[in-house]
């Protein structure tokens, strides 16, 4: 069932009206597209991701997750914004840049997925700290954004 589940979100985030129901049954496609209430809906999203969006949603497989503290949750979850490094608490896994990461609130449960602009090696060194403060810590100029917002998708 989870499975099926996980499909339903994913044709929904696509924008896809999806049931769930027995596949004994043959006739309840029929009837479902002649309005039946058969089976568990699931409604479409009224701004479906695009290919892109899904991708990094569904497509990839995370290879870290990056906690974040309560600001930087409320600037990427309401304020559209792309994650800093001064947001990030904590770092698991072992990943390279231009991988997927999850991003976790401070209870761990995740609120986005992205790709990364930085290995975990160097988010290590420079998580909590301000993005001026990068080419200091790294010893090169990085681009200032950890998780840029058109590389990410919230959860």
């Amino acid at each position: 069932m989870a499975t099926k589940i996980t499909a339903a979100q994913i044709a929904t985030d696509a924008g896809v009206r999806t049931v769930i129901t027995e596949g004994r049954f043959p006739g309840n496609i029929a009837k479902i597209l002649e309005g039946d209430a058969i089976g568990t809906h699931f409604e479409p999203q009224p701004r479906p991701f695009n290919a892109r969006q899904r991708w990094i949603a569904h497509g990839l497989i995370p290879s870290g997750k990056l906690y974040l503290d309560a600001g930087a949750v409320a600037a990427v979850k309401q304020g559209g914004k792309s994650l800093l490094a001064a947001g990030i608490t904590n770092i698991e896994g072992d990943f390279q840049s231009q991988e997927a990461v999850m991003l976790c609130d401070p209870e761990g449960e995740e609120v986005a997925r992205g790709l990364v602009n930085y290995g975990s090696f160097e988010l290590q060194r420079i998580r909590g700290h301000h993005s001026d403060e990068i080419p200091q810590i790294l010893g090169y100029e990085g681009v200032e954004t950890i998780v840029h917002r058109d590389n990410l998708v919230l959860s």
